[in-house]
């Protein structure tokens, strides 16, 4: 992996994501009910893809493409609002929620192995080594509290 790979396609996305979570808890501690949240937020990620969408000339549209991105975004939308339901109403604190949803690399990484049969590619042994230690950091760090 080259390094703008590793900043790019990794760290930056990490610390935003992560900066995300603790925004969520703020603006709902603020008193934002979770549909406003959803609502400003996805407002805000269409206006910014629908730019980026325009200056950039945009692309061919597939019916087949606009679709995944829609489940995408259906799939994001459900879990934003279970972490906004969990910290808003349920009263986790990040240091429960952000372990236990970043393992989200797990699910990425089997379904991923099986649609795109990346599998091919993948030490089976150090993936396993990686899963164990995932679950176990996530489950120390949500027991810290």
């Amino acid at each position: 992996m080259t390094p703008s790979g590793f900043f790019i396609g990794g760290a930056i996305p990490a610390v935003c994501l992560g900066l995300g979570t603790v925004l969520m808890r703020a603006s709902l501690g603020a008193g934002a009910s979770i549909p406003l949240y959803l609502g400003v937020v996805g407002s805000v990620v269409a206006l910014l893809g629908w730019s980026a969408f325009i200056w950039t000339g945009g692309a061919v549209l597939s019916a087949r493409s606009v679709m995944l991105a829609a489940a995408m975004g259906t799939t994001w939308t459900l879990a934003i609002a279970c972490m906004a339901y969990g910290i808003g109403v349920l009263k986790l604190p990040v240091s429960v929620i952000a372990p236990l949803t970043n393992s989200n690399a797990l699910i990425a990484v089997l379904v991923g192995g099986v649609v795109f049969s990346e599998w091919r590619n993948l030490n089976l042994s150090l993936v396993a080594l990686g899963t164990l230690l995932i679950c176990a950091g996530a489950t120390v760090i949500s027991l810290s509290r």
